[in-house]
């Protein structure tokens, strides 16, 4: 479900962006560059700290493979772990949840033009990505792979969110979802148990509405200033905690499902401290020079 709402999330920010970024001169070279520094420095941070705690001899099955320089670049290039049943990155991967981040990365390419082409093209193209989706659920493809994670077949979640942070398409999201969030549960009452049907469902039943509701509030008088205020702080940390929490239970010797609830908290103090850390010592001094344009999105 989690997952779900990231892809939603990365939808409706990335499309807040454009509208902001489109009238400047070279906006889509501004735009990957702000999403370049978005990513990348913090990324390379927790991935090198995630180095330092397997040479100390952490534990994983995300790190038993004898690593070359293969595996390497693939770590640093971030967009080959989203491809990691094909090319078994899986095998060492110094930051395992960077699969959902590389198909992230994958939609930044994508969107500048999914929200330049007309409304038709946008209507087909996220008809397609449910079609695909489809296929997967009644076992035509891999359900956990284009059901789940490749883009091709989860595009059609970004592209939700996307609508939710356009005015001028988001009234058509509604309609859509009770469609969608229909389909998907009729998937689940009709044929067989598949992995990750339910959370998907779930998570589009929940993610949209919440994030609808949110958008209202970040546009009414009375609330903006509140969820501008929350917008900001807790998205300053949301990124770090999403990536740090990996190395911080190596770094314990703590294996997730042996997690009770006494160390999740302690996994998600440390992870929030080292997020709040790298946040002013590693992105913001960074985002005051390269990112002034579009602020903290």
């Amino acid at each position: 479900m989690a997952v779900v709402v990231f892809y939603l999330l990365a939808g409706n920010v990335v499309a807040r962006l454009w509208r902001r970024c489109r009238g400047y001169p070279g906006a889509i070279v501004r735009f990957y560059s702000d999403r370049l520094w978005r990513i990348l420095p913090l990324y390379i941070t927790v991935m090198c700290a995630s180095a330092a705690v397997w040479i100390s001899g952490a534990q994983s099955p995300f790190l038993i493979g004898d690593p070359g320089l293969r595996d390497w670049l693939f770590n640093l290039a971030l967009i080959p772990l989203a491809y990691y049943m094909y090319n078994g990155a899986d095998a060492f991967t110094l930051v395992p949840p960077a699969w959902s981040l590389a198909v992230e990365v994958q939609y930044y390419f994508l969107a500048p033009i999914l929200l330049f082409i007309s409304w038709r093209w946008f209507l087909v193209i996220m008809l397609m990505s449910l079609c695909l989706y489809g296929l997967a659920q009644v076992g035509w493809l891999n359900t956990d792979h284009f059901g789940y994670r490749l883009l091709p077949g989860v595009l059609f979640i970004f592209m939700l969110g996307a609508m939710l942070g356009d005015e001028s398409r988001a009234g058509w999201v509604k309609g859509l979802w009770w469609c969608i969030v229909a389909y998907l549960f009729a998937l689940g009452l009709w044929l067989p148990v598949v992995p990750y049907r339910l959370e998907v469902a779930l998570g589009l039943a929940v993610g949209i509405p919440v994030l609808a509701w949110v958008g209202r509030q970040r546009g009414s008088e009375r609330g903006s200033q509140l969820w501008d205020y929350l917008d900001s702080r807790l998205a300053n940390l949301s990124y770090g905690v999403f990536l740090w929490h990996f190395p911080v239970i190596w770094a314990l010797g703590v294996a997730p499902p042996d997690l009770g609830w006494s160390t999740l908290v302690l996994v998600l103090a440390v992870s929030t401290m080292l997020a709040a850390l790298a946040y002013f010592l590693v992105e913001r001094p960074l985002w005051r020079r390269y990112r002034r344009n579009f602020g903290s999105l």
